[in-house]
């Protein structure tokens, strides 16, 4: 039987046919968009936010009139610099923006910016725009300023959203962006601002916690599991659709069990396991994608739990042996040799800040279940 390329991308955002699930999510994003309302996208690491905020904008692309989507991973940004000039290359590359109208597109873009970049270009012809190293806080605001002032005015006219991803971030790129951006919100109302982070912590002393730069500036959308009714025909319909299908729908099932909740490591799983199969996907091929998974990254783990305190280790360890009744009982605090639940409660915050562990349905477990798998299996 004839294959095309793995259906299963778990590589980074994802949208279309690789996208499932979350239909009600979808539609609220969509709908606050299209209203000029911000949104601050909640959920634990590997969750999809980035992926959700793709799909709707994906899908507010396809209605009229079109928005002005100009997105900017701060994680992948190095330096204030870097940022800027993203942001411009984004916002150069809004279709039908004013300075489109203009003879000299280009020129009269750069009227715009108060801080002049350096310009390029690609191999496709379109400007790159740079800053000198070092580029300051003060320079790098007018920047921000800049951008979404030209975006409140594309915004009178149609969706206009500016969407940072990992904006925890920019607490080490410049301290003080996120209260401007909450002036800048307060004064030019045509703009969606879209944040979404991996760190909850931070965005908390961001965004969400009573005292954080933004707190009650964005509506907050918190994601939870994506429900199994969801994923199993997604897995059965990707797989058949590749030419390469599931040997019975309990083995898609069974990707779910052993990868979720996490929607990274479910996509994860059952990539590996397309191409661990000869024809079919079978129960086999599922436990050698598992065992390949585990051994791939058996040496990070080891790293990673060596670096751990002895008694962060035994609650790791236990906590991989399957959710406990109550992490604060004084039973858990015996069972894995600390003095008592103070002492527990610290491992875990320590653990959780490490995104070791998170908490899950009211209980804590081990972030990775591929870890997890490696911790049962005596790995260390």
């Amino acid at each position: 039987m004839a294959t095309t390329r793995n259906p299963f991308d778990y590589g980074g955002p994802v949208s279309g046919a690789s996208f499932t699930g979350r239909r009600d999510e979808v539609a609220a994003v969509v709908h606050r968009l299209r209203d000029h309302i911000g949104v601050v996208v909640t959920a634990p690491r590997r969750y999809g936010k980035s992926s959700l905020v793709k799909q709707a904008c994906a899908e507010l692309e396809r209605q009229t009139p079109r928005p002005a989507v100009v997105s900017v991973n701060l994680l992948q940004c190095g330096s204030l610099s870097e940022m800027s000039g993203a942001l411009l290359r984004r916002l150069y590359r809004v279709p039908g923006g004013p300075w489109t109208r203009l003879k000299q597109t280009l020129p009269g873009f750069l009227r715009r910016i108060r801080i002049q970049p350096s310009t390029t270009f690609d191999n496709q012809g379109r400007p790159v725009f740079t800053f000198a190293p070092g580029l300051g806080p003060e320079d790098a605001s007018r920047v921000v300023d800049d951008v979404y002032q030209t975006m409140h005015e594309i915004g009178a006219k149609r969706p206009s959203v500016l969407f940072f991803d990992e904006f925890q971030a920019i607490r080490e790129l410049h301290p003080q962006l996120a209260r401007r951006l909450k002036a800048l919100a307060d004064e030019y109302g045509n703009v969606s601002l879209v944040l979404a982070g991996s760190k909850a912590h931070l965005m908390e002393s961001l965004v969400l916690s009573k005292g954080a730069p933004l707190y009650n500036m964005l509506e907050r959308l918190a994601l939870g599991p994506i429900p199994v009714e969801d994923w199993v025909p997604f897995l059965l319909r990707q797989a058949r659709s590749a030419g390469k299908p599931f040997a019975e729908q309990d083995v898609a099932l069974e990707v779910w069990n052993q990868a979720q909740p996490v929607p990274f490591d479910i996509q994860q799983l059952a990539y590996e396991s397309f191409n661990q199969a000869t024809d079919t996907i079978t129960q086999a091929a599922l436990a050698q994608a598992i065992d390949g998974l585990i051994r791939h990254e058996a040496a990070d783990y080891a790293k990673t739990f060596e670096k751990l305190s002895a008694g962060q280790r035994r609650v790791l360890k236990a906590l991989a042996a399957g959710p406990p009744a109550s992490v604060g009982s004084a039973e858990f605090a015996t069972a894995v040799e600390l003095a008592d639940s103070t002492s527990v409660r610290k491992a875990l915050k320590a653990l959780g800040e490490l995104e070791l562990v998170v908490r899950r349905a009211d209980t804590f477990a081990v972030d990775d279940p591929f870890f997890a798998a490696w911790l049962r299996g005596g790995g260390f």
